[in-house]
């Protein structure tokens, strides 16, 4: 089996524009892309976007960007959409749960099986949250995004978390107790069951190991065979510096274990912090980590 190694491109994005940065990845050996839909740009609100020019217009540019991908031999793995979660305010849920929806329209459009998008979150509701509010939050916004994953025959990923950082605590769904029950919770909808997995980012859940929760692989372990998707990277468990794997505290050899314990066949993607030696240097950064996850699978299992 071939295993393919992926890269987020958000940055990339923002500073190449969506087709430069689908070359960039061929030129750097990658064989996918987790396709960034999470900026301001893609907000339906915004007059000046795509996402304000209707279904069609989204289908058409997306597809078009596809078939480049494709000519380019780039798979579109898997899309990142909105961040935010539910708030409970109103305006902003209705327009995230809109703007999902279009994120649905251009994931199908690009090819992907999944968009990744952020559970509601308690840095927007303080330390000390209510749990049946938490609850009632993620069923709420999981429930009116779902059918739209389903129409476009793609799934919603559910991310990990780790530590709130507007203050020192842990994110609710960052416990990963409050995270299997609002993941059981969506798996009990019977019609939109098969249109949610999960993935796993191993830096939010090395942070909120801090807070009495299992370490990134135990995290897989846990998850099992709905883990489907991943966000790899590295970090010091204080702050969310997604590091190439490697230049952090994670065990790897453990991660690379569990993954091979769930029988994990996907894409092998890096959500990393391209900028972090620089924003001109971010083409090099992803090269080297391209490079370093094709010699650690590689040196895994000798393909």
């Amino acid at each position: 089996m071939k295993r393919l190694v992926g890269v987020s491109t958000g940055s990339l994005q923002i500073k190449y524009g969506d087709r430069r940065t689908l070359e960039i990845l061929s030129e750097i050996g990658a064989d996918s892309a987790d396709f960034s839909l999470e900026f301001d740009t893609n907000d339906y609100r915004n007059t000046d976007c795509v996402y304000a020019k209707g279904d069609e217009a989204i289908r058409e540019y997306y597809s078009e960007l596809k078939e480049y991908a494709d000519s380019l031999g780039i798979i579109i793995g898997q899309t990142h959409g909105k961040l935010p979660g539910f708030r409970n305010i109103k305006s902003e849920d209705d327009a995230l749960v809109e703007n999902t929806r279009l994120d649905c329209i251009a994931t199908a459009a690009l090819g992907a099986p999944v968009c990744v998008i952020h559970n509601a979150t308690s840095i927007f509701l303080g330390p000390d949250p209510d749990p049946e509010l938490m609850h009632k939050l993620s069923l709420d916004m999981f429930s009116r995004i779902l059918p739209y994953a389903k129409e476009n025959g793609i799934k919603i990923a559910t991310e990990t978390f780790g530590d709130a950082v507007r203050y020192s605590a842990c994110d609710f769904f960052g416990n990963i107790d409050e995270f299997q029950k609002a993941y059981a919770n969506i798996k009990a909808i019977d019609e939109l069951k098969d249109f949610i997995t999960v993935c796993v980012d191993t830096g939010h859940s090395n942070k909120a190991m801090r807070y009495n929760n299992p370490k990134p692989a135990d995290v897989i372990r846990r998850m099992g065979k709905e883990v489907t998707v991943l966000h790899l990277n590295d970090n010091d468990t204080f702050k969310d510096q997604h590091k190439i794997p490697m230049t952090g505290t994670i065990d790897w050899k453990d991660v690379f274990d569990a993954l091979d314990e769930i029988g994990y066949s996907g894409i092998y993607n890096m959500e990393l912090e391209l900028c972090h030696f620089g924003k001109d240097f971010q083409i090099e950064t992803a090269e080297f980590a391209v490079k370093l996850m094709k010699y650690i699978l590689k040196e895994r299992y000798g393909n």
